[in-house]
């Protein structure tokens, strides 16, 4: 050993020598490995930079939260991100086919107690027959008003609990069509959001899953109402949502969807204080973009 009155010897020098060769390099190679591998933490970070939204990243496989912006914990009223989960047990139990159409010509008014809500669609498209797959991506109200309208009462508490969520009573079919589309009667927070579509995702990977709640998620992220959190190059599902709390005169947005970290599938859910749907989908597709890099 090179201590005490050894440490004089030709041999120790070598040795220390080489040593210090080797610290030296470790220290110089570790922080620019670090620099080439952005975490998860620091893509979100980034992407909602200077903005008042909330995010959660959740890993898919362990269902572990390995990112975290903002108040995640807050609930709001969560808009059309409920679509999918309703559309996902509705077609497993055969209370609609894949193939099922709904005639759409954009008008939508459902009214309860005192107050008419006006939820005309705002995708492109009018007189259309929508599938279920092409109603997803489009988010067509009136489709998913239709669907409302075939799921029991008490199958809609049920489907909330399978997800996590809870609501209220729905005593009438006006409360239930408003739940569904996610515009009363429910509060969800990202937090619950990410473990709801944690939950969807999986139950997506089996091959008895319905294709068109798959197909209709990525779809609206390729071309429909969720577009905006596109990366060109990757496969990224996702769902936006626009909605207002009760009482307040503005909307807030919602993302939830699944992308890819580098190799690690992960769920992203962003909720936008003051903004649409729209909107967070743009500040997901700045996560992507930054996850994009990640090897």
């Amino acid at each position: 050993m090179c201590a005490g009155a050894n440490m004089g010897h030709p041999s120790c020098f070598i040795r220390l020598f080489i040593q210090g060769l080797f610290f030296s390099s470790t220290l110089l190679l570790t922080p620019l490995s670090l620099r080439a591998e952005p975490s998860a933490q620091a893509a979100l970070s980034s992407a909602l930079r200077a903005t008042p939204a909330a995010g959660v990243v959740v890993d898919m496989t362990s269902g572990r939260q390995v990112a975290a912006v903002g108040a995640t914990t807050r609930a709001s009223t969560p808009g059309s991100i409920l679509k999918p989960l309703f559309l996902s047990a509705a077609l497993e139990q055969r209370e609609v086919l894949p193939q099922t159409t709904v005639f759409c010509r954009r008008s939508l008014h459902i009214t309860e107690g005192a107050r008419e809500w006006d939820l005309a669609c705002t995708h492109p498209q009018s007189d259309v027959a929508f599938t279920a797959k092409e109603a997803l991506a489009y988010s067509c109200n009136r489709y998913f008003a239709s669907l409302a309208d075939r799921i029991p009462p008490a199958q809609v508490a049920v489907i909330l609990q399978h997800y996590g969520l809870t609501s209220g009573s729905l005593p009438t079919r006006e409360q239930k069509e408003l739940l569904v589309l996610g515009v009363a009667g429910v509060a969800v927070s990202p937090m619950q959001m990410a473990g709801a579509y944690r939950k969807l995702a999986l139950e997506l990977k089996d091959a008895r899953a319905p294709d068109a709640v798959r197909d209709g998620l990525r779809d609206s992220v390729d071309y429909g109402m969720a577009h905006n959190a596109a990366v060109a190059g990757r496969t990224i599902l996702g769902k936006t949502g626009t909605a207002s709390d009760p009482g307040t005169s503005w909307s807030h947005g919602w993302f939830a969807g699944i992308g890819y970290l580098g190799h690690q599938e992960v769920v992203l859910v962003i909720y936008l204080p003051r903004g649409n749907g729209a909107d967070a989908a743009h500040l997901a597709q700045h996560f992507f973009l930054a996850a994009a890099r990640t090897p």
